[in-house]
């Protein structure tokens, strides 16, 4: 199956993220900030079943809260936190 172009979009911001982290990282732990419209096209990302299989193999527990406005993801020991930022 041919992903979406929204799927992509995510996929994208979700790429941004992963190579962005670790010039936020402190220790185990990072916060990303993104803008209210990436937030949301990541988190549908997450939320879309068809992602799995797009998602890279290092991230782990992929998991998104419209409560909490935040995206959490574990990467290679760091725990992320994506939230609305800007």
């Amino acid at each position: 199956m041919e992903p979406t172009l929204h799927l992509k979009q995510g996929l994208t911001l979700l790429e941004k993220v992963l190579k962005f982290y670790p010039l936020v990282r402190e220790g185990e732990s990072a916060e990303v900030s993104l803008t209210q419209q990436d937030w949301l096209v990541l988190l549908d990302f997450v939320h879309n079943p068809a992602a799995a299989e797009l998602t890279p193999e290092n991230v782990e527990n992929l998991t998104g809260s419209v409560e909490e406005r935040t995206i959490s993801m574990d990467v290679d020991g760091c725990a992320i936190s994506v939230v609305v930022g800007m």
